[in-house]
């Protein structure tokens, strides 16, 4: 089956080259790279690092252009644009602009989100809910807004993570406050030009174009709302279980007109206190979505009716389900990342009909590789595991289960959930403060 995705290609004015890697999740959002070439194994020391650079602390993505690294990161008060030379890890400048701020969990405070880079300009959103636009040549700031402050959102305790898309001459976010789902800006004056109605809260899922039903559509999901701060619980206190899904509100996983962000469908028989993956557009209008905190997962078709869409339910299942990373689509299966703060499945293969092919909790001497991120090149899977920080390389198989490669890669600290990056065969990989460049043809 064969993913259906515009995604950057659109906002482009020339192409992007194969190797570039200019956005969150690659140039279709689907963590799939067509690079060729890469090694089947690794030496016992592992693949080579070209370099390693200090950065803020955080879990921010790195986007790779023109043989060019473009990095969120964060100096004190001060949140940065980072540019560094993929061949040697140089810094060639880097972008300031005020941004006060503390997330309430200090343990969670860092930066998040992927730029968006096209036509000579970089487009980003800092965990504190800053927006803003730099031009890439000058190395100035464009424009600039607050979704925070600009949609009255309460920002939780792990702030926002948002990686904006670019569709025609705009550019899409989602704030997801009471008010106002996602937000589209002119690209070139910062104009907002529409909002949606509220779709939920939690901005940990951007949006995203697709083809459906044979028309574009504003891909975007609302959390579930929170639990009222009355209820919350105080410092000091015990922690309570988490709440079960049948208690929480419903999600909200929508189509959106472009123009003007009406809703177009919406599918709400799914609950997940923090949805966080983005839905994997697939073939015949179908979209997987999952979640951990015990939501598990869900296949939906949408269908185009004389009055409009449904969202037709295809089937649930609580037998895989991803809390930080979206699954990836091989054929007619999906791979996927089946943990969660309760859950530890370790890497899952799951056919589109809703079977479990395998997962590495039940295989000996498997790896788990806990939340960690993971991409698709050259028929093989390479992930790191969130908890260990060892990169890994498996074959790409829905059958059956191969680790071709292992290395340990950056340091053991339970939270590398970094999106990857990969461009000319090297990859980008982080931890909690430090940025690597790895060789992997």
């Amino acid at each position: 089956m064969k993913t259906m995705i515009i995604g950057l290609a659109l906002a482009l004015s020339v192409a992007a080259v194969a190797a570039d890697w200019p956005q969150y999740a690659g140039i279709n959002r689907d963590n799939v790279s067509a690079e060729t070439g890469l090694a089947g194994s690794w030496p016992s020391a592992g693949p080579k690092v070209l370099w390693e650079t200090k950065v803020g602390d955080g879990y921010s993505g790195p986007a790779i252009v023109d043989g060019k690294a473009y990095l969120t990161d964060r100096d004190g008060e001060d949140s940065l644009l980072r540019c560094f030379e993929m061949k040697s890890g140089m810094e060639l400048w880097k972008v300031s602009f005020g941004d006060p701020g503390i997330l309430k969990s200090k343990k969670y405070d860092g930066t998040r989100g992927t730029p968006t880079i096209a036509d000579g300009k970089a487009y980003l959103v800092t965990s504190y809910g800053t927006f803003v636009c730099i031009d890439l040549k000058s190395q100035k700031v464009k424009w600039q807004h607050n979704l925070s402050k600009d949609y009255n959102q309460d920002i939780c305790q792990f702030g926002i993570a948002q990686s904006p898309a670019l569709y025609g001459n705009m550019v899409l976010v989602a704030p997801n406050s009471k008010e106002v789902g996602v937000a589209a800006y002119d690209c070139k004056s910062g104009e907002r030009l529409w909002t949606s109605k509220g779709l939920g809260f939690h901005s940990f899922v951007s949006p995203r174009i697709e083809k459906v039903c044979g028309q574009d559509m504003v891909i975007a999901v609302g959390s579930a709302e929170p639990e009222p701060r009355e209820t919350r619980r105080k410092h000091g206190e015990p922690k309570s279980e988490p709440a079960e899904p049948s208690t929480l509100e419903p999600c909200h996983i929508v189509g959106l007109s472009p123009k003007d962000g009406s809703v177009l469908w919406d599918y709400t028989n799914w609950r997940c206190k923090w949805a966080i993956p983005h839905p994997v557009a697939l073939a015949d209008n179908h979209f997987f979505i999952t979640g951990g905190y015990d939501a598990g997962s869900a296949m939906i078709q949408i269908v185009k009716k004389t009055n409009g869409f449904e969202a037709k339910e295809l089937y649930k299942t609580d037998d895989v389900g991803s809390q930080l990373h979206q699954p990836i689509q091989v054929g007619d299966h999906l791979f996927i990342g089946s943990n969660s703060n309760s859950r530890k499945d370790g890497l899952a293969s799951f056919s589109l009909d809703g079977k479990l092919a395998w997962r590495t909790k039940d295989i000996d001497d498997a790896p788990n590789f806990e939340r960690g991120p993971f991409i698709l090149a050259d028929g093989k899977l390479i992930i790191l595991d969130g908890k260990t920080g060892i990169l890994h390389l498996v074959k790409a198989d829905p059958e059956k289960f191969q680790l071709l490669a292992s290395a340990e890669m950056v340091e053991e600290n339970d939270m590398a959930w970094a999106p990857l990056a990969l461009s000319d065969g090297r990859l980008l990989v982080r931890d909690w403060n430090t940025l690597k460049c790895v060789e992997l043809k």
